[in-house]
């Protein structure tokens, strides 16, 4: 009897199965590089939370890059770029560890800002070969198997990040971990980000056209930027990711300065929300199968509005230590993951074959904008306002999660698939069977989950 994951992995083709081995070893890489550890060292070198939402922001605003590099994908191809920009973040991330010098100094400004540089130097060159990241995987996994792919990969991911989660933890285990197991950290990523190059070399496909003119991707954008309907599903799907955003960047600096959690038991906790994640992102897969990505990112999205309301209500805190912050951060993890997966399907059907370079690049684009700009709020919220600052923050997660569900049943539908009517919002009774049906999808007790074909 094969585990569900080996079965997934071994029914899917040889392109595909590369692939998701080299998002195995590259997911080591940046968990430990733009990890939530990443988060608690700024804050142990006591870096303003302000500056805290800056380096958040790197990641999504460094994308923008894309705009110019898209007719250079085309023309070179996803595979080379991608390959040179995976190279020059290894080694520019390696300036972090000019963080003993710079502490040395007794000037704590010296050191965040080589921590900044060291961040900021690795998301730009994430975002220069970034482009070629979803273009490359709509090659190599064909339509129908989609979902499998990326369930599959969400688990696969999660079980490595369980694996990095716990190890991060042990390693910052103590009240008070010193800034060498940090640095071990970072060790531990960079060097597995240079063997996940050895993997990618592997996969095939990814090829340019060499005969394209340097106005290609131009026009690819442009094609995609008047394609009403992938447009309209756009902007509900990056207004929901906002509404996740809000929690994921307010949470961590939470569960340390204001409930005053130990570093480890805060790694500890991500690595139970990746657990979760990994024994019901299938579940959820399979619904989204049958069911349509429209209906499955609005109900997750419902779902995680509870992770930031489970920190709002009065005396949730005064609960045995970690029992709040294990349901909401157990909460944000499972639907988040699966609302992603949702959605980055539902986006790839969109995408024609003819276009993908311009497509996903206007996706991952409009995401950046939402993913960026919201930690940098976040960041100046609770710099300014403390407690409030976070409690905004939560407020602002719940109701853009909850509008966003609301959009997603409007708005977004698959025809190929059976939908229930947005109308059925109306139904008073609907909240209590949206419930229902949420805990017995995620569960694995949904019909979606048994008729599946064996």
């Amino acid at each position: 009897m094969r585990l569900p994951i080996i079965s997934a992995y071994q029914d899917l083709e040889p392109a595909p199965r590369r692939f998701l081995m080299y998002i195995a070893i590259n997911v080591v890489s940046w968990q430990n590089i733009i990890g939530p550890a990443t988060v608690l060292f700024a804050r142990k070198i006591e870096m303003p939370e302000s500056l805290v939402g800056v380096m958040l922001s790197f990641m999504p605003f460094s994308t923008l890059l894309l705009l110019f590099t898209t007719p250079l994908i085309v023309r070179v191809g996803p595979k080379r770029v991608m390959m040179v920009a995976w190279l020059l973040r290894n080694l520019i991330a390696c300036i972090v560890f000019l963080m003993p010098l710079a502490l040395a100094g007794g000037d704590r400004r010296l050191a965040w800002g080589v921590l900044l540089v060291a961040m900021l130097g690795f998301c730009l060159m994430r975002a220069v070969g970034a482009g070629g990241w979803l273009p490359w995987l709509h090659e190599v996994v064909p339509p129908q198997r989609r979902s499998l792919y990326f369930s599959t990969e969400a688990a696969m991911v999660q079980i490595i990040n369980v694996l990095v989660l716990f190890t991060q933890a042990r390693l910052l285990a103590g009240d008070d971990p010193s800034v060498a197991r940090f640095l071990i950290i970072f060790a531990i990523g960079i060097g597995m980000g240079f063997v996940s190059l050895a993997w990618m070399r592997r996969i095939p496909g990814g090829a340019g056209t060499q005969k394209v003119d340097s106005f290609n991707g131009i026009k690819a954008l442009r094609s995609a930027a008047t394609d009403r309907q992938f447009v309209g599903f756009m902007a509900v799907a990056v207004f929901a990711m906002s509404g996740l955003m809000w929690f994921g960047a307010a949470h961590v600096m939470f569960l340390r300065d204001v409930i005053g959690l130990r570093d480890s038991m805060t790694m500890s906790l991500a690595a139970a929300g990746g657990m979760g994640i990994l024994l019901t992102v299938g579940a959820w897969a399979r619904f989204t199968d049958q069911h349509g990505s429209g209906i499955t990112m609005a109900k997750t999205l419902a779902a995680h509005a509870l992770a930031p309301l489970v920190f709002l209500i009065p005396g949730s805190l005064a609960l045995p230590t970690v029992f709040a912050p294990l349901v909401s951060v157990v909460i944000a993890c499972v639907f988040g993951a699966a609302f992603h997966v949702a959605a980055t399907r539902a986006m790839l059907n969109y995408v024609p074959d003819h276009d993908r370079v311009g497509y996903t690049a206007l996706w991952t684009v409009c995401t950046a904008l939402a993913l960026g700009s919201t930690p940098l709020a976040a960041g100046f919220f609770i710099a300014q306002w403390g407690l409030w600052g976070f409690r905004l923050c939560f407020l602002l997660s719940i109701g853009s999660t909850l509008l966003g569900a609301i959009l997603c049943m409007v708005f977004i539908h698959e025809p190929s698939v059976r939908n229930a009517s947005w109308t059925q919002l109306l139904n008073p009774i609907m909240p209590l069977r949206t419930a229902g049906q949420i805990l017995w999808i995620t569960i694995g007790l949904h019909e979606s989950n048994r008729n599946t074909p064996s």
